[in-house]
């Protein structure tokens, strides 16, 4: 697991950002779409409803 090495200032080195970010991103996995009958209500579709 990586370390992060802060500065004085609380920043890192742009390129040990961009190792972390690229490591971040290799493990994302977007939120599967969901079709229209599984997608719950607005709540003013609720209101409209009554």
């Amino acid at each position: 697991m990586n370390t992060l090495t802060l500065t004085t200032t609380g920043k890192i080195p742009a390129r040990e950002a961009l190792k972390l970010l690229d490591q971040a991103w290799t493990y994302y996995v977007p939120e599967p779409k969901r079709l229209p009958e599984q997608r719950e209500p607005e709540l003013f579709e609720y209101a409209n409803a009554a």
